[in-house]
């Protein structure tokens, strides 16, 4: 992938779109200024390159991260942001819940699919749950039920899907 002006562009973009939707705590500043210095180099590619290798490992460090591996989303930023602080806060909620009750709740919250056993900690059911959240929103995206949009947290305008009718609800 050449990584030109564009490529840099966009890559201050998504960071400008995580600050948005997410809190950095005392990293912000850090990420601001080192986001804000690649905005300034798109167009020399050594120095862009450098900036975002420094951002990268900031945001490595960030709970819910802009930093993800393998290709990237096709999502534009803002969007890709908006699920992920939505996703978050979903797991966050779980997290405590789970946490508060695993006793009860690990023998009968298991995971979906072939998988089998069980999740080894709370924090992996609720990690299951955040990403959960994610598929759904990406669905509502594509069925045109929800237009990207969220504020702390929450999906902002997410129209739920249509109940679909069962073979008993006919009528003869």
């Amino acid at each position: 992938m050449e990584k030109d002006t564009e490529y840099w562009t966009s890559k201050v973009q998504t960071v400008n779109a995580w600050m948005e939707q997410n809190d950095a705590g005392s990293m912000s500043e850090v990420l601001r200024l080192q986001n804000d210095l690649l905005a300034a180099n798109v167009a020399n590619p050594t120095e862009a390159e450098r900036l975002w290798t420094a951002i990268r490992a900031i945001g490595a460090m960030l709970p819910n991260t802009f930093v993800k591996r393998g290709r990237g989303s096709t999502l534009s930023p803002e969007i890709q942001a908006a699920v992920d602080s939505v996703a978050n806060a979903v797991e966050t909620a779980f997290a405590g819940f789970y946490e508060a009750n695993w006793a009860l709740l690990s023998g009968i919250v298991l995971p979906h699919g072939k998988t089998g056993g069980s999740y080894a900690s709370a924090q992996d059911a609720a990690k299951n749950e955040g990403a959960r959240v994610s598929r759904v929103l990406k669905t509502a995206l594509k069925e045109d039920r929800w237009d990207g949009s969220a504020q702390d947290g929450m999906p902002l305008n997410l129209i739920p899907p249509m109940a679909s009718e069962t073979e008993g609800d006919e009528e003869e």
